[in-house]
């Protein structure tokens, strides 16, 4: 139980510091099922900046089709004889000229979404957010982001994931 609760401690203010906003970048009904997105994921390592500190266990990141336009996204330790609860998250993808950003945030619908921008090269995935101290109170956050897609100044992390090389079963859209 003190695993379960400091892990959600750790979250907390983890998810505290990245910039976090009440709307999604992009209207849901935008953004379409990318199937390269899903699938399951290993975390690898991460990369910290500007002091970001966050400890992050091995576990696995599962993205799988939620509806025709979001994603369920569930992470699980990977520690043997663990009894901690999957975090389970929703999420869309915002695609802002050549930039991808996930919009994501827990299932309940009073929670903020975090944008994580990110990439897919060569089976790892890499995603990364922003240091709500490093964003200005008033932004035009389409512009802002893109803008500072690669700005290791106001980054927190990047994330590093490698896909397991299991094939998720994809339901059909009808």
């Amino acid at each position: 139980m003190k695993n379960i609760i400091f892990f959600c401690f750790l979250l907390l203010i983890f998810s505290c510091s990245e910039y976090e906003y009440k709307k999604p970048l992009t209207a849901i009904c935008k953004s379409k099922i990318d199937t390269n997105v899903v699938g399951v994921w290993v975390f690898d390592k991460i990369k910290k900046y500007n002091d970001f500190e966050i400890q992050i266990d091995t576990h696995i990141l599962i993205i799988y089709p939620f509806d025709k336009n979001e994603y369920a996204i569930i992470i699980s330790t990977m520690k043997h004889k663990s009894y901690e609860i999957p975090m389970i998250y929703k999420g869309h993808i915002s695609k802002i000229g050549n930039y991808m950003f996930a919009n994501v945030k827990w299932l309940n619908e009073t929670s903020y979404y975090v944008y994580y921008a990110f990439k897919i090269e060569n089976d790892s995935l890499y995603y990364w957010g922003f240091l709500k101290n490093k964003v200005p109170y008033q932004i035009n956050a389409k512009k802002f982001f893109t803008k500072h897609y690669n700005d290791t100044n106001i980054i927190s992390g990047i994330r590093m994931y490698k896909r397991f090389k299991f094939q998720l079963p994809i339901i059909p859209n009808n």
